[in-house]
């Protein structure tokens, strides 16, 4: 592999620094961190408005013999 750095591997320069930590920003907790990907609802109301619809088509009844003769 062909390298800029002249036969050194890419990040050997930085490979041994300290961790940095901010001195303006404080440390953020695992929970606020977890926070930032977990799910949100971008329709807002969807999920109801669809489970309401599954609700209303399981109610419909099925035609009977006599409704079943009438359209033929």
């Amino acid at each position: 592999m062909n390298s800029k750095f002249n036969g050194t591997h890419r990040y050997d320069d930085i490979i041994n620094l300290p961790h940095h930590v901010s001195k303006t920003h404080s440390h953020m907790s695992v929970l606020d961190r977890a926070a930032q990907f977990a799910p949100f609802a971008a329709l807002k109301g969807y999920g109801s408005a669809v489970d309401e619809t599954a609700r209303l088509a399981d109610e419909r009844l099925e035609p009977d013999e006599s409704q079943k003769n009438a359209e033929e």
